[in-house]
């Protein structure tokens, strides 16, 4: 289960209320996120585009609720990432992979380290 180990909130976080509900299957998953037309955090670009990462958890989960939209930061626990590889955030799903046809979120420098440059 993924999981933020640093960060600096001054400066890498943007927080903003969740457009829907997330599904507890999402819980402790990294998504690339951006805010729709209101202004709340969505999965994928939304409006603004990808502007960041979210880790939806049992404790923000339902519409309404403030999340961070993580910019700045280091990510751990996180499977199935390759060490040394380039991440980029799908503008439909959020997905993140090293496919290059999203917005770029960041790199590992170890298989279950993401350290996030947006």
């Amino acid at each position: 289960m993924a999981r933020i180990d640093k960060t600096e909130s001054a400066v890498g976080v943007v927080r903003a209320p969740l457009a829907a509900d997330v599904d507890s299957a999402d819980f402790g998953k990294i998504f690339g996120a951006g805010l729709n037309a209101q202004g709340r955090a969505v999965v994928g670009a939304g409006q603004s585009g990808v502007i960041g990462v979210i880790n939806p958890d049992r404790t923000v989960r339902k519409a309404g609720k403030i999340i961070d939209i993580f910019k700045l930061g280091d990510f751990v626990e996180c499977e199935g990432l390759v060490a040394g590889s380039k991440y980029y955030a799908d503008a439909t799903t959020g997905v993140i992979s090293t496919t290059n046809t999203g917005t770029y979120v960041g790199f590992t420098v170890e298989a279950d380290r993401l350290v996030l440059a947006i």
